[in-house]
């Protein structure tokens, strides 16, 4: 946490100022763009997943020319459940993204004085694991809906899928 603290005291005020503020606050209202996802009841948000699978199959079906409505209600059955999956993925991974941006400042600062910066990286993962537990959490107390150890898991997952792609373009070392 010193090594931070330094950098972030190295780092330009402008750039502070740009990057904590704006994307501190950009993750935090996104969070709460996810809490209010999870405030729907579970015939609000079925609907809403079955619809987009129901658009995915239609779009799928249109390159058959013997189509039928039968097929189209079958493949979006059929794709409901990882249209909800692929949801929570990319959901904590952004979130896990905008967390990690606010740090791309002193990132550097931090590689040069220390030739590590992995542990920001860890935080990173960590704050968003408090975040998705707690949003299944309340998810919990909505009618219809039930807390997951899986969605958390996934969550984190995706967080973590979405900082090895941060790491590969900002902070690698170029060889």
């Amino acid at each position: 946490m010193k090594v931070f603290k330094d950098a972030l005291k190295k780092a330009r005020i402008r750039q502070r100022v740009l990057c904590f503020l704006f994307l501190i606050l950009a993750a935090c209202f996104y969070f709460f763009v996810i809490v209010m996802f999870s405030a729907q009841d579970a015939e609000e948000s079925g609907a809403l997943s079955y619809e987009i699978a129901e658009r995915l199959a239609k779009f799928i079906c249109s390159f058959r020319s013997d189509q039928s409505l039968s097929d189209v209600l079958s493949l979006a059955g059929y794709f409901e459940h990882p249209i909800r999956k692929l949801a929570h993925f990319l959901e904590y991974g952004t979130l896990g993204a905008l967390f990690s941006g606010s740090y791309l400042p002193v990132m550097k600062i931090v590689r040069r004085d220390t030739g590590k910066s992995a542990g920001l990286y860890r935080r990173n993962v960590f704050v968003v694991f408090i975040l998705a537990a707690l949003d299944e959490l309340h998810q919990f107390f909505v009618p219809g809906r039930y807390a997951s150890v899986w969605d958390v898991l996934l969550d984190t997952f995706g967080c973590i899928v979405f900082l090895i792609f941060m790491y590969l373009i900002f902070d690698r070392k170029k060889t």
